[in-house]
């Protein structure tokens, strides 16, 4: 099978959805890629990766153990991360798009880094990134989004954000500018079950805050 129309999905170490949310997000996809101790959180959820991908220094003995029979590619390129291992190799097999977990949470650095590396991979494969309480979208041009009402809707610049306008949110925004140390959009409300953001120029990550079941 091509893999132009197969979706991925990329486990990394930080704070990962649940294990049912993930163990959903496995079955639907076509393929499962660990980033180095994203195996770790594979294991808990006795999910099978088709690749485990990196420096190989958080994977703990246990799960290489468990994994012994699923293929490991080891890379000590220091100049990348290992999330960005999985995503390059994911390019280089030409997969369409990849939902990536465990990409936030327990150190801030890493969470900030791995923005940049959503802006950067999304030019060659659509990206989602998805935690326990956001799924988060990159918005360059505009989106449009099924929610729910009640909602909580943020934006955040990556840089300088020209021209942004939002309908279906309780604060409207008419072609404002955001930008890191200037504005931001947080915490807003979703009016409509259909919400639309453009951007005439830059960047924003877009956080749908999930609903709790």
């Amino acid at each position: 099978m091509k893999n132009e129309n197969r979706k991925a999905l990329v486990i990394c170490n930080g704070e990962v959805v649940s294990i049912n949310k993930l163990q959903q997000l496995a079955g639907d996809s076509d393929f499962i890629i660990c980033a180095d101790g994203g195996a770790n959180k594979a294991r808990k959820a006795k999910l099978k990766p088709n690749l485990i991908i990196g420096d190989l220094d958080s994977i703990e003995d246990e799960t290489k153990k468990y994994y012994s029979s699923v293929p490991t590619v080891l890379l000590q390129d220091q100049h990348t991360t290992d999330l960005e291992k999985a995503l390059t190799y994911l390019v280089n097999q030409k997969f369409s798009s990849a939902i990536v977990v465990g990409a936030t949470g327990k150190r801030l650095d890493h969470t900030l880094a791995n923005y940049s590396i959503y802006s950067k991979y999304s030019k060659f494969i659509s990206l989602l990134f998805i935690d326990e309480q956001v799924t988060i979208h990159l918005v360059k041009n505009k989106i449009e989004l099924i929610v729910e009402r009640g909602q909580q809707i943020s934006l955040s610049p990556l840089g300088k954000c020209t021209g942004v306008k939002t309908t279906g949110l309780q604060y409207p925004l008419f072609g404002e500018t955001l930008a890191i140390g200037l504005r931001e959009a947080v915490s807003n409300i979703a009016t409509s079950k259909k919400i639309s953001v453009t951007v005439a120029k830059g960047e924003l990550l877009l956080f749908v805050l999930r609903v709790t079941e």
